[in-house]
This record gives structure tokens, C-alpha cells and sequence, in this order.
């Protein structure tokens, strides 16, 4: 996970976006999220998380952040519908 979170550093940087910006809007992007929990210890990190709201997560780029890390396995009790399914 530390490779994927160092790619997902670099990928922002490289675009001029905050991580946490960016990870906020991504994970508020998703269909079956209502709202993104956040939490913040000082006001500086607050600004960051909530500048999401300001940051358009086109499907592209959703796609992009998406690639910089492994899809995870599924649960194992998930497992006999992903057999069914195939």
C-alpha cells in the first residue's frame, strides 16, 4: 500500500493537485458513497479535505487514480457468487 500511496503522491504533484483533495473528491466521486468521512486535526487540513468539494473528479481522471493501485481481492465470503458469476 505504501507503493500505491507514494504513486498516488507523485500523480498529484505532478498535476498540481493536494492528496488529500484529491483523495476526497475521488472517494466522494464513487456512486455508492453518500459523503466522505473526513477528519482533520487543525484548520489547515480541514481546507484541504473540504477544497474537494471544488475539485471536478471527471470519470477520466477517477479512472487514472483509480490504475495507481491493485484492485483488492474479494472478501471470501464473496467468493461463491464471483464462481457463480463466471
Amino acid at each position: 500500500m505504501f507503493e500505491s500511496a507514494e504513486r498516488f503522491v507523485a500523480f498529484c504533484r505532478q498535476r498540481g493537485l493536494h492528496p488529500v483533495t484529491t483523495a476526497v473528491a475521488w472517494v466522494g466521486a464513487h456512486p455508492a458513497i453518500t459523503a466522505p468521512i473526513i477528519g482533520a486535526r487543525n484548520l489547515d487540513q480541514l481546507k484541504d479535505s473540504l477544497a474537494a468539494i471544488k475539485l471536478e473528479m471527471t470519470p477520466a481522471l477517477h479512472a487514472e487514480i483509480a490504475a495507481l493501485s491493485p484492485t483488492p481481492p474479494p472478501p471470501t465470503d464473496r467468493l461463491e457468487e464471483q464462481k457463480k458469476a463466471a
